[in-house]
């Protein structure tokens, strides 16, 4: 009876030992950014603005702070104008424009989309 009562109080301690440890080491858990997926999502910006000079590879826009920015165009930028695709070479000077572009090195950008209008 005696090893039995020892057992039973061993066991009791040791519960509520797991008890208060379990909740201090499991809030103590870091979580730690994963490198690979911040590289396999490019940062983003939004520029809206005037055009000012528009090539087959890249448009200038002056933003509402008078500021120009230089945004090259690639093969997979989609540019649309009144919610309808549309071409480079449909840009013009002194359009509306919003831009969503990516982020590169030295902060190059690259259009993910255009929206004329």
């Amino acid at each position: 009876m005696r090893k039995t009562s020892r057992l039973l109080t061993f066991s009791f301690g040791l519960f509520a030992i797991a008890t208060l440890i379990a909740p201090i080491a499991l809030g103590q858990e870091k979580k730690t950014p994963d490198s690979n997926s911040a590289q396999a999502q490019p940062q983003t910006v939004t520029i809206s603005g005037k055009v000012s000079a528009v090539s087959d590879t890249s448009v200038t826009i002056v933003d509402d702070k008078k500021a120009e920015q230089i945004i090259a165009i690639d093969t997979n930028t989609k540019i649309t104008r009144g919610g309808k695709a549309a071409s480079a070479a449909e840009i013009k000077a002194d359009d509306a424009v919003t831009v969503v572009a990516s982020k590169g090195e030295g902060n190059a950008l690259t259009a993910i989309s255009i929206k004329v209008g």
